[in-house]
């Protein structure tokens, strides 16, 4: 069998395997397809699934909307004493009140991790304050170097042009009187 042909095998059982599984007949939750919709929106007002009635309808949208007016557990744990919560909600409401804690004081930088963090900081902040001042001090030294090679290449310039101008009294090449 070439690899081909096990490819088109395995390809083909899938296929029936999708078939199948599409082909089982609908459970009394499952929701129709599109086509099905389409049909059932000419036959009327029933509801695709039979738990969706005009009274859960009525509840649905008589909800509050608005989460403020709405009574929350945590604004109703707040106002209760400790004594009043159950275990669960004074553990929630302890682990909460830790958590602030922890923020609030790793924000001065009293905690270990924030220490850490700020000597971490200084050291990179040191680090990158050699490197700019090296990093300068090599442009300057760099710059220097480029003004004397300038310098000199200006002077020996200057010179070509003398010799060439003929004016140094007794150099090299010239005329001599006799």
């Amino acid at each position: 069998m070439t690899r081909e042909q096990r490819r088109a095998a395995a390809k083909a059982k899938k296929e029936a395997a999708i078939r199948k599984k599409q082909s089982k007949p609908a459970a009394p939750g499952d929701l129709p397809s599109s086509s099905e919709e389409s049909e059932e929106e000419s036959d009327g007002d029933m509801p695709a699934n039979p738990n969706h009635t005009a009274k859960s309808r009525s509840q649905a949208s008589a909800a509050p909307i608005d989460p403020a007016a709405e009574p929350s557990k945590k604004s109703a744990s707040k106002n209760t004493p400790i004594s009043q919560l159950s275990r669960r909600e004074r553990e929630a409401l302890q682990a909460q009140q830790a958590k602030e804690r922890y923020q609030k004081m790793h924000a001065e930088g009293k905690t270990d991790e924030a220490k850490a963090d700020l000597a971490r900081l200084s050291l990179i902040k040191e680090k990158r304050e050699q490197e700019a001042a090296r990093k300068k001090a090599e442009k300057e030294e760099k710059d220097e170097a480029e003004k004397a090679r300038l310098a000199e290449m200006d002077a020996r310039e200057k010179k070509k042009r003398e010799a060439a101008m003929g004016g140094g009294g007794g150099g090299k090449g010239g005329k001599k009187k006799a």
